[in-house]
C-alpha cells in the first residue's frame, strides 16, 4: 500500500517497482526470518518522493524510502536496509538523548543495531557502521567510546536517523506511544526463546 505525503507525488512507475521490491524482501522473511516478519507488519511501505528526502527512515508507524535512493541499492543493502530501520525501532531508536553529536550517537546507533542484525544472520554491507570492540555495548558506551574516534565523519550511515526524521518530514513527529508500543513488542518476541539467537532475546527482554 502506498500513502500519499504533502506535496510528495508517489504514483510514478519507480516508486511502484521499488515498492515491491521492500514487499517482496518482506515476503521471503516469513520463510526465513519469522522474526523479522513479525516486526515488519507493524511499519507500512511508505515511498517518499519529495525533493528534501534521499535516504530510507522510519517513525515508527511507516517505513519511508526514497525511490531513487532505493534503485541504487543492491538486493542484499536493501534487505538489511529494512532490516536495519525496524531494529532501530525495536532498539529504541525512535528518539534520541541530548548529544554534543548527533552523527556519533546515529553511529553508536547503527553499531548497536548492526551487532543483533549479525547474530540474526543478516548480512551488511561492508560499510555498516561496526566497532568490533564495543560488541556487546550499548549505544550510549558506544557513543562515549567515540569520542576518541580519529574522525567519525569517515563512518558512513544507509538511513536517517528515526529521531532526525521529523527534519525532513515535518509531519512524522516523534511518538512516545509508538516507542513504548515498540518496547511491548519486542518483550513479547523475548519470550519466543526458541527461534531467536540468545543474545538477541536478552536484548529484547530488557528494553
Amino acid at each position: 500500500m502506498m500513502v500519499m505525503m504533502p506535496g510528495c507525488l508517489i504514483s510514478d512507475d519507480c516508486a511502484r517497482q521499488e515498492l515491491a521490491k521492500w514487499q517482496a524482501d518482506r515476503d521471503t522473511w516469513a520463510e526465513t526470518l519469522p522474526v523479522m516478519s513479525f516486526f515488519s507488519q507493524f511499519l507500512m511501505l511508505s515511498p517518499i518522493t519529495d525533493q528534501h528526502f534521499g535516504s530510507a527512515s522510519t517513525d515508527g508507524k511507516f517505513l519511508y524510502f526514497c525511490p531513487r535512493y532505493s534503485a541504487t541499492l543492491t538486493e542484499e543493502s536493501r534487505l538489511y536496509l529494512q532490516a536495519h530501520l525496524i531494529w532501530h525501532c525495536v532498539a529504541g531508536h525512535l528518539t534520541a538523548p541530548l548529544v554534543a553529536s548527533r552523527h556519533r550517537w546515529h553511529l553508536a546507533c547503527d553499531h548497536e543495531v548492526n551487532t543483533l542484525l549479525l547474530a540474526l544472520g543478516v548480512a551488511l554491507p561492508v560499510d555498516a557502521p561496526l566497532f568490533p570492540v564495543c560488541v556487546g555495548r550499548n549505544a550510549m558506551e558506544v557513543y562515549r567510546w567515540l569520542e576518541g574516534h580519529p574522525d567519525t565523519s569517515l563512518e558512513v550511515t544507509a538511513d536517517t536517523h528515526p529521531a532526525e526524521l521529523w527534519w525532513h518530514l515535518p509531519n512524522a513527529q516523534p511518538d512516545v506511544r509508538v516507542a513504548m508500543l515498540w518496547r511491548h513488542r519486542a518483550h513479547l518476541i523475548a519470550k519466543e526463546t526458541n527461534g531467536l539467537p540468545e543474545r538477541v532475546a536478552k536484548f529484547c527482554e530488557v528494553r
